[in-house]
C-alpha cells in the first residue's frame, strides 16, 4: 500500500467547493504542482512529473485521505502527460475508513484522535493563490515537510485501523466514489428552458416584495421582521425553504398577505436556479455531469450525504412553477433508469427493533405499514383514506419522541393542519397505544445513562457498532459525541432510538446495494433508501430482478418484512 497526496493550485475564484472536483481538475488552471508518495520503499515529495512512477507496479494500491479528489487529480495529471498512462491504481480512502469508525473526516482531526499527533494546516492555507515558485526557501521546505507528513499520517491511519473496516463497506465506498465520477447524463435543453421559467418567476415575485429593489436584501430576516410587525403577524425563526416551521408559516399567511407568498415563491425559484446553474457549469462536453456523494456522510447512522455544493440526495421533488428539476437528470442515450426504493424501511425497522409483531404480521399479510398502524393502535376496524393519512403522519412524525408543537408543524408541512389541542391529543394517543415504542425509548436512555463517564457502545444487528463518546449526565440531560473529539450533543431516548433505526435501515440498504452490484447492475447513485440503476433500454427483466433483490431482507434480520418498489423511467422523476 502506498499513500499518495497531491498539492494543487487554487485561489478564491478557483476552488473545489465552487466548481466540484471534476470541473476543478478539467479547468485550464489545473496545476498539480506537487505529489507525496510514501510506503513500500518509496518516500518522495516533489514535482508530480518527477516522481518515481517507474518504481510502481502497473496496478498499485493507493490510499489517499480524500481518494475521490486525489484519484481525479491523478487521472488529470495523466491527461497532461505528467504521469504515465499505463498506471491503473486501485484506490482506497482513509477518510472513509475514519468516518466508518466514527473518527473525524479531516486528516487533521483524524490524526489528532487516532495517532495523537497535531498536523499544522496553516502551510496549506497559506498556499491560496501561490505555487512553489512564489515561495522562499524556508517556505518551500515547510510545504515539502507538510505534504510528506500528510502522506505518512494517511498510511499510518490505514495500517493501524483498516482491519476495522469490513470488506463490503470498503467496496461500497469505492463504488460510491467511482459512480459519482462516471456521472449522470443531463438534458441540457430542458435545463435551459427551466432556467428561463424560473428566472421569470423570480422576477415576478420580486415585484411584490417592497424591499426587493435594495441590493441583496430580499431574504433579509431584519426587513421581513419589520414587515411582519407592521402587519401584526408572527415572524418565522428561519426562512429556510426546508424548515417545517417556515413552511407552516407560509401556508398560514401566504394567501392573505401577498408579500409572504411572494417571498416563498422567490426562495423556491432562487434555490432551484442556483442548483441548475451549478449543474450547467459542471456539465461535461459529453453531456454528463460528475458529482460526489459522501460515503458515511452522517456520523453514527452512516447514511450518505451530498458534497461540494451539489446535493444529489436532496433534489427538489415534483413540479415547482412548471419545472420538474429531477427530470433533467436522464439516462444516457440507449439506456433507461430502474429506480428502486425500500418501502417504509424506517417504520419497519422500528417495529422490528421493538418486537412489534402484531404490526409486522399484518404487513406480512399484505397490509401497508400505515394501515397496519391504524388497525393496531388507532382503535379502528376499517381504514379510510383520511385515517390512513393520519396514521402515516403519526408513524413518520411520532416514532422518536416528537413533542406536540413540533409535530403540529411537521403535520402542516405535509399538508395536514391541526390545532394545538389536536396535536397534543394525537401525541398522547400515540404514546399510550404504542408502548413497545415508548418502552424502547426508555431502554435506550437507561442504557446510555448506565455508561456515564465512558463510551456507550451499541452493536447493531448487522454487527456494526455505533459509539457515543464521553457520556455525561447533568441537570437531567445526557450528552455524548458521535465523532471522536467533537462537541457533545444532547440525547434522550427517542433521539437514540432514531439514531439506531436510521443506522439499521442504512445497513439494510447497504446490504441491498451490495447485492445489486454483485448481480452486475450499474448503480449510478443513491438517494436515501433509493437506488438509481442504469440499464439498456431494451432490458425487459432488470426491473423485476432489482426489485426482487431489494425485497429480500439481509440474513441478520430475515424475519422482518422488507419490500422494495421499482419502476422504469427515462429520467429521474420520483
Amino acid at each position: 500500500m502506498i499513500a499518495i497526496d497531491f498539492e494543487t493550485e487554487y485561489n478564491k475564484d478557483y476552488t473545489i467547493k465552487k466548481m466540484g472536483a471534476d470541473s476543478y481538475c478539467r479547468d485550464e488552471r489545473f496545476n498539480p504542482y506537487m505529489v507525496a508518495l510514501y510506503g513500500e520503499g518509496i518516500d518522495y515529495v516533489g514535482p508530480t512529473e518527477d516522481a518515481p512512477w517507474d518504481k510502481l507496479s502497473p496496478t498499485p494500491e493507493f490510499v489517499a485521505h480524500n481518494a475521490a479528489f486525489d484519484s481525479l487529480v491523478f487521472e488529470a495529471a495523466q491527461r497532461k502527460g505528467m504521469i504515465p498512462e499505463n498506471i491503473l491504481p486501485l484506490w482506497d480512502c482513509s477518510a472513509n475508513l475514519c468516518v466508518y469508525i466514527q473518527a473525524p473526516r479531516s486528516l487533521k482531526g483524524a490524526a489528532e484522535q487516532m495517532l495523537k499527533v497535531q498536523p499544522d494546516k496553516t502551510v496549506r492555507d497559506n498556499m491560496k493563490g501561490r505555487t512553489p515558485a512564489d515561495l522562499s526557501t524556508q517556505e518551500l521546505k515547510d510545504l515539502i515537510n507538510y505534504a510528506r507528513y500528510d502522506s505518512i499520517y494517511c498510511l499510518q491511519i490505514w495500517e493501524k485501523y483498516s482491519k476495522y473496516w469490513p470488506s463490503v463497506e470498503r467496496q461500497i465506498a469505492r463504488h460510491t466514489m467511482k459512480s459519482g465520477q462516471t456521472g449522470v447524463y443531463i438534458d441540457s435543453e430542458k435545463l435551459e428552458n427551466a432556467l428561463i421559467e424560473l428566472r421569470e418567476k423570480k422576477e415576478s415575485a420580486e415585484k411584490l416584495i417592497p424591499w426587493a429593489k435594495q441590493a441583496n436584501t430580499v431574504a433579509s430576516l431584519k426587513l421581513l421582521k419589520e414587515y411582519c410587525e407592521l402587519e401584526g403577524i408572527p415572524v418565522p425563526k428561519s426562512t429556510n425553504q426546508t424548515d417545517a416551521e417556515c413552511l407552516a408559516w407560509e401556508s398560514r399567511y401566504g394567501d392573505k398577505y401577498p408579500v409572504v407568498g411572494a417571498l416563498g415563491d422567490w426562495r423556491k425559484a432562487n434555490r432551484i436556479i442556483r442548483l441548475l446553474e451549478t449543474v450547467k457549469s459542471r456539465t461535461r462536453s459529453d453531456g454528463t455531469m460528475a458529482f460526489n456523494l459522501k460515503y458515511f456522510g452522517a456520523a453514527a447512522t452512516g447514511r450518505w450525504s451530498g458534497d461540494a455544493g451539489l446535493n444529489m440526495q436532496n433534489l427538489p421533488r415534483g413540479e415547482v412553477f412548471g419545472v420538474d428539476c429531477r427530470s433533467i437528470f436522464r439516462a444516457r442515450p440507449g439506456k433507461k433508469f430502474i429506480i428502486c426504493d425500500l418501502a417504509q424501511i424506517e417504520p419497519r425497522v422500528l417495529a422490528w427493533l421493538c418486537n412489534d409483531y402484531d404490526l409486522l404480521n399484518l404487513v406480512k399479510k399484505g397490509r401497508d405499514i400505515y394501515s397496519a398502524h391504524a388497525l393496531t393502535t388507532m382503535n379502528v376496524q376499517r381504514v379510510t383514506k383520511s385515517t390512513r393519512q393520519l396514521a402515516k403522519i403519526r408513524v413518520l412524525g411520532l416514532g422518536y419522541g416528537c413533542g406536540h408543537a413540533r409535530f403540529r408543524d411537521l403535520a402542516a408541512s405535509w399538508g395536514y393542519h391541526m390545532t394545538e389541542n389536536e396535536a397534543a391529543t394525537t401525541v398522547e394517543n400515540y404514546r399510550r397505544s404504542n408502548t413497545k415504542v415508548t418502552n424502547f425509548w426508555e431502554t435506550c436512555q437507561r442504557d446510555m445513562k448506565a455508561d456515564v463517564g465512558k463510551t456507550h457502545t451499541i452493536e447493531l444487528p448487522s454487527g456494526r457498532k455505533i459509539r457515543y463518546f464521553n457520556v455525561q449526565h447533568k441537570d437531567g440531560q445526557l450528552t455524548a459525541s458521535t465523532t471522536m473529539g467533537e462537541h457533545p450533543r444532547y440525547w434522550y431516548g427517542g433521539k437514540i432510538c432514531e439514531n439506531l433505526v436510521q443506522g439499521v435501515a442504512r445497513d439494510v440498504f447497504t446490504d441491498c446495494y451490495y447485492r445489486v452490484l454483485k448481480a452486475g447492475f450499474n448503480v449510478l447513485w443513491t438517494i436515501h433508501d433509493e437506488l438509481i440503476v442504469e440499464v439498456n433500454e431494451d432490458d425487459s427483466t432488470a426491473k423485476e430482478e432489482v426489485e426482487a433483490i431489494m425485497s429480500t431482507a439481509p440474513e441478520w434480520m430475515a424475519d422482518c418484512p422488507v419490500k422494495a418498489e421499482a419502476y422504469e423511467a427515462p429520467a429521474y422523476t420520483k
